[in-house]
């Protein structure tokens, strides 16, 4: 290009003697310059859909936060020093006056919590959590504790670390952790390891709650009496005038021996959901009423074309499918006593549910008498080792307490065999750990222990 050209592309037009063109300077005057380039592109990001793991990770300038799962004052604490806001937003917090808080209610909690860590900046804070400013973490910690106990729920606690282990009766494990905002306030994290998600964060909720000191934890459930019986299918609205073949009369034996067939085999994840379909089966507001009949007379009568009753023994007495050659001293894991942990109170709950099914129908007596060396010699000492052994498993022993309120008023002469067992002295035992452990096993004990000793 030459040094006219280049001018000129200025806007601004010179001659070759130095002297401005009228042509370029007439146009200069008539219209602005205009650049050779364009202006660079803005920072310009595409638009794309927002995924999970990317919005519990980042969050905008400001400290807000992603969004989650908030309710009232929100599950999820931000950290603004993770997250590299540079202002601190006001965090959404409850203001509590330390005056309200009675001292003898810290004094009594299982949960002894002394001075907490800080939250760390670069620390993956869970959703589940929340904040609560101007409180202390003993207080927190005593708020935990009564939640934890109204709502049955094992907790295992390391006051050093701030740490709480729990598990609820339905074998949902989660973890809770304490931390010191930095303030005067406390950081609660609620994190599940196994179980129901949905079961989870009714309890979790519940727990943040109680920290807060806005409830007690206490769940509203409603009565079993309350609930509407099940209808068959032809019974629907929208199936009038729509003609349905009539069930089989050999389909509740078949389910039942599916369940069976489930338990036969060597899988142990196979195990378990035949355990689970046994007790759904076993269970009225579940199945239907014959099903539920034949599905309780398999658990406790002997037949030689089930082996039902056989295999919840195993579980009752061994923990094991397989009876006492596998009951042996072994290495596990962690998983490996959850597992037989489970399946143990799976076989209770099984139990419970047909004594339970069998008193409702008025059969209980009879079946006792029928089989009353199984009931002597099998399931009242597994019982009552259960209930004394409340300590450990509270969940095991609150069910057991069950079957043996339902067996406590089938009979005098079964009352005398279950005292004769020493089941007074290890529901006395079992009531004193649940006062302060364990609301629904204190609760069942005091009613079978009052049913034992009616005459």
């Amino acid at each position: 290009m030459s040094d006219q050209q280049s001018s000129s592309v200025g806007g601004v037009g010179e001659g070759q003697d130095g002297k401005r063109s009228p042509l370029l300077a007439g146009t200069a005057q008539r219209a602005p310059a205009v650049a050779a380039f364009p202006p660079p592109p803005r920072n310009l990001e595409e638009e794309g859909p927002t995924m999970r793991s990317v919005a519990i990770l980042s969050a905008p300038v400001g400290g807000a936060g992603p969004i989650g799962l908030h309710r009232g004052h929100g599950l999820h604490v931000s950290k603004p020093a993770y997250f590299g806001a540079q202002q601190k937003s006001p965090p959404v917090s409850v203001i509590v006056d330390k005056s309200e808080v009675s001292s003898a209610t810290v004094a009594v909690s299982k949960w002894s919590v002394g001075r907490l860590d800080s939250l760390p900046d670069d620390f993956p804070l869970e959703r589940t959590s929340r904040r609560i400013s101007t409180i202390s973490g003993s207080v927190v910690a005593a708020r935990i504790n009564d939640c934890l106990v109204t709502r049955s729920i094992e907790a295992v606690y390391n006051d050093v670390e701030a740490k709480a282990k729990c598990r609820t009766s339905d074998y949902v494990s989660f973890r809770i952790r304490l931390f010191s905002d930095g303030e005067d306030g406390v950081v609660v994290e609620v994190q599940r390891r196994r179980g129901s998600s949905f079961n989870f964060m009714k309890d979790c909720r519940a727990i943040l709650d109680a920290a807060e000191g806005r409830s007690s934890g206490r769940s509203v459930s409603l009565p079993t009496a309350s609930l509407p019986a099940l209808k068959p299918v032809s019974g629907l609205a929208c199936l009038k005038g729509v003609k349905i073949d009539a069930p089989s009369t050999d389909e509740p034996s078949t389910v039942v021996k599916d369940a069976e067939d489930l338990l036969k085999q060597h899988q142990r994840d196979t195990n378990m959901l035949g355990m689970q379909n046994l007790e759904e089966l076993t269970n009225p507001l579940s199945t239907s009423q014959e099903a539920v009949r034949l599905a309780a007379r398999s658990v406790v009568s002997e037949d030689s074309s089930s082996t039902i009753r056989g295999a919840i023994s195993s579980l009752l007495e061994f923990n094991s499918l397989q009876s006492e050659q596998s009951y042996q001293p072994a290495a596990k894991d962690e998983k490996d006593f959850d597992y037989d942990e489970r399946m143990h109170n799976l076989s209770l709950s099984v139990v419970y549910n047909a004594l339970s099914a069998m008193e409702d129908e008025g059969s209980l007596s009879q079946h006792f008498k029928s089989h009353e060396s199984w009931f002597h010699d099998t399931l009242i000492p597994v019982l009552v080792r259960d209930v004394e052994s409340a300590k450990d498993r509270p969940h095991d022993a609150c069910m057991a307490a069950k079957c043996i309120h339902c067996l406590a008023g089938c009979a005098p002469s079964v009352r005398e065999s279950i005292m004769g067992a020493g089941a007074l002295h290890a529901l006395a035992k079992a009531k004193r750990f649940g006062a302060g452990n364990h609301a629904s096993l204190a609760e069942v004990v005091e009613r079978a222990t009052g049913l034992l000793k009616c005459q």
